[in-house]
């Protein structure tokens, strides 16, 4: 098993994550992929292009202003792309307006209906206003395409949507088909060890959580929080004080300010 230490150097290693794929777990597609963009939506001949991968740019580096006006830039060039939609809907809501999001976004469905990344990207703004049936039809229709890039993905996703909407079946079924699809989904793996760290299946989690730390695993730095704080908890349980040691002070050096290390 990699020590806690690896891993605090891994989580700063790893691209930061889109909140364009759900803002509950990061995209796996742009660190495994490079050259892919967060939404897995690959280039077309559009002159659109440049401006989202502009928008892209400027909103990795926290410059909303310059990636909305980019978004807009995408659109003028061509309203009939897709991902310029997408991007737009996702800058409307950063800035508190879900109405124009959901102009976009509805407009990217009927431009590209049979687009899985679409679809799932329609489905993940569903869910952050809460509409989880509505979430679930769109998440299930991204799925439903066989030659889906990253299904593991959006069915992480799809199971926490449905843990929001308060049903745990249907979350652990989808979290359970996206290692089945990527064994080495972080993401996943971590979502199940804190299912069974609610059930008190100590056992259970570490098995999850001991996945994840291994080094084949896709991590994230908010998965990353989360498995090591799982992981203290779940070694102090079992009785393991070296190794939740270990696990503490990796999320304290990680991660000094957050709510789970201050919790500790």
């Amino acid at each position: 098993m990699t020590s806690p230490l690896c891993v605090r150097l891994v989580t700063h290693a790893v691209l930061m994550p889109s909140a364009l794929c759900f803002g509950l777990v990061g995209c796996a597609s742009k660190t495994a992929q490079p050259g892919t963009d967060p939404l897995g939506l690959d280039p077309q001949d559009s002159p659109a292009e440049l401006y989202v991968e502009m928008a892209e740019e400027y909103y990795s580096r926290g410059q909303t202003e310059v990636a909305f006006r980019r978004a807009q830039q995408a659109i003028e060039a061509d309203k009939n792309y897709p991902k310029a939609h997408v991007w737009l809907a996702f800058m409307y809501e950063e800035m508190g307006k879900p109405a124009l999001a959901a102009t976009h976004y509805e407009r990217a469905v009927r431009l590209a209906p049979n687009n899985s990344d679409v679809l799932y990207a329609f489905g993940a703004y569903q869910c952050r206003e809460k509409r989880y049936a509505e979430a679930d039809v769109y998440f299930k229709k991204a799925l439903d395409n066989p030659l889906y890039a990253t299904p593991w993905v959006a069915m992480t996703n799809a199971g926490t949507c449905a843990g929001s909407a308060g049903d745990a079946a249907k979350a652990e079924g989808y979290y359970r088909a996206a290692i089945a699809a990527n064994p080495g989904f972080g993401p996943a793996l971590v979502k199940l060890a804190e299912l069974e760290l609610k059930r008190g299946n100590m056992q259970g989690a570490k098995v999850y959580l001991d996945r994840y730390f291994e080094p084949t695993t896709v991590r994230t730095p908010a998965t990353a929080r989360e498995a090591l704080a799982a992981a203290v908890t779940t070694e102090r349980a079992l009785g393991n004080r070296a190794r939740a040691a270990e696990y503490e002070k990796a999320l304290r050096a990680s991660f000094p300010d957050s709510p789970e290390t201050r919790e500790l």
